[in-house]
Parts: C-alpha cells; structure tokens; sequence
C-alpha cells in the first residue's frame, strides 16, 4: 500500500464508481491506496457532495435566489443526475445538505423511478384506438374476456433501482420513468390466465419445448392449444368451442389485467426470506404463490379496466399509473 497522497481526479472518479459495490477497505485494494486516504475522501463526500477540497473551517454559504433556480432548473432538465454533479456542474459553494434542503423547499425530492414501457407515438396513437374502440364496454363484459399472458421471472433479490428527482404528481411523467428491457439474467418463463375471478393454471413454458428448441412461438402455440382451450370450456358464459380474440396495442401492459397478476406474483416471490438459487427452487415457490392467490386478486384487476380505459385517453396514448 502507498502512505497517504492527495487523489487525482481520476482516482476520485473510480472511488465514486466503487462505492455502489463496495467499501472503503475493498476499494481501497482495488486502487492500492491506503485505506485511510479512501474512507477520507468518502466520508468528505457523502458530507459535501463535492470532490475537490474545501476550506478547513467556516460554514458553507447559503445559496442566493440565482443559485437556488439553476440548481431546480438543472435537475428538473436531468433528472438522474446525482447531486454531487449538480452542484460540481454549476460551481455552486454549498453542502449537499444545503442543495437537498433548497429542492425540499422547492417540492422536488430524489425518488426510484418507476418502470414502465417506452412508449412511442405510433404506440400512443394505437392505444387511443384501442380505448376509443372498448370504452363502452361494461364490467361485467370484461369479466368474460380470458386474459392470457408469459412472463419472464428471474432468479434472486430484483434490487437495481434508478433515482430521478421530480415534484409530487410528476411520478409517470415520460421523463421520470425507467423504460423496461429484456434482461440477461437467468429466468423462468412462465404463462397464465384467468377469466373474472376463475384462475387459470400456472404453466413453465420450458416444459413445453420440443427437443432442444428454443422458447418461441411454437411452445406459445402448444402451450395455448394444450391449457387454454380446456380453461376456456369452464368458463360456462363463453361460446362453446370458439374463442373470440381481441387485438391488443404494443406495449400496453397497463391494459392487460394479467401484468397485475404478475407483479403480485413477482412481489410475494420477492417476500420470501430465502430467495431461490435455482430454476427448480424458483418453479416451485412459484406454483406455491400461484395457488395462493385469492380469487379476489383476479376480481379488483378487472373491475378496474374502465379505469384504466379512460387513463390512456386522459393520458393521450401515454404511460399510466396502472
């Protein structure tokens, strides 16, 4: 280990990247900098929220009212950027105790994101379709309607969550969202419905393939043809033999009730004290859970389809909070 040196800003740069994973002794290794030099940086850090020095004694100015607004203006424009940036960027002399308390003052305060499709215009615009094409459709008619969906679950704690600063209200504003992507991590397919408060079953569409075939739209179709057209027959109000398909708009899961399903899923998986480390743990907390849902569940997400019709169209096609 070297004795104690001043900190380039580069190594500055790598300390602050190190801290989201690991501590003071760990990064300390990593660089071969003394341990002390680290936690002293750090400690100053989560402090000031600046990284250059700053004088030994005296309180940090309060902010004037020009200072006050380009720190607001600056974080409503981006609203990931971490404080201590801000307050580097503008060149402003105060704590970061001091920047947090002037966005408080201003109602604004740093929250996790919420996650939701990237929605586009074309996708808005098929959306209001849709709406405008079943807003007259009544409770009891959506009570009818088999909703049928996959969904990928993955293995161990979800834990990666993006903060954005933003006002009370402006939770789905398109730019506090986390748009949603296909992730890497090892996962389990699975695929469900359910029809007014009568659940379908729980089906691991890895159980379906063919050899060594990928999960595609063959193990979909086997899949539906193999449990969804006998759940459809104890669905007494159905016509017999015939499903009537509805189009659904891309990227619309806030109008699929099943995505609700999934997440209630995902969140009583999430509770569990021991998370499960393999395909097989997780098939079977999952069946666990799935059997447990009450028949009530089914029955609030889709008394709440109007709802979320005329969410969309107050939205105009955009993300909703359903």
């Amino acid at each position: 280990m070297s004795h104690y040196t001043e900190l380039s800003p580069q190594e500055k740069g790598k300390i602050l990247a190190y801290m989201e994973n690991f501590n003071p002794a760990q990064i300390a290794r990593k660089m071969g900098r003394d341990p002390t030099t680290i936690r002293r940086f750090i400690d100053k850090y989560k402090k000031t929220g600046k990284t250059e020095n700053l004088p030994r004694s005296g309180r940090p100015p309060a902010l004037n009212d020009n200072e006050k607004n380009a720190l607001i203006n600056e974080v409503t424009k981006n609203r990931r950027e971490p404080l201590h940036e801000v307050i580097n960027k503008l060149k402003l002399s105060c704590s970061l105790t001091t920047a947090k308390q002037t966005l408080y003052d201003a109602g604004i305060q740093s929250h996790v994101a919420a996650k939701k499709p990237f929605i586009s215009k074309r996708h808005a615009s098929a959306r209001i379709s849709w709406c405008e094409k079943y807003k007259e459709k009544m409770a009891r008619d959506w009570a009818q309607v088999i909703f049928s969906d996959e969904s990928s679950i993955e293995i161990g704690k979800q834990s990666r969550q993006i903060r954005v600063w933003r006002h009370t209200g402006e939770r789905f504003n398109t730019e506090c969202l986390t748009p949603t992507f296909k992730s890497g991590q090892k996962s389990v397919m699975v695929w469900g419905c359910f029809a007014g408060g009568i659940k379908g079953p729980l089906i691991f569409c890895d159980e379906n393939k063919e050899g060594n075939e990928k999960i595609n739209s063959n193990t979909y179709v086997r899949i539906l043809n193999k449990h969804l057209h006998p759940f459809h027959h104890t669905v007494y109000w159905l016509k017999k033999n015939k499903i009537t398909i509805i189009d659904w708009p891309a990227n619309s899961p806030d109008l699929n009730l099943i995505e609700n399903i999934w997440k209630q899923l995902k969140d009583n998986i999430q509770s569990w004290e021991v998370f499960s480390r393999t395909v097989g743990e997780l098939k079977a907390a999952l069946s666990e859970e799935w059997k447990n849902l009450d028949c009530s569940v089914f029955e609030d997400v889709v008394a709440s389809m109007l709802q979320r019709i005329n969410a969309v169209l107050e939205a105009k096609g955009g993300p909703t909070h359903y």
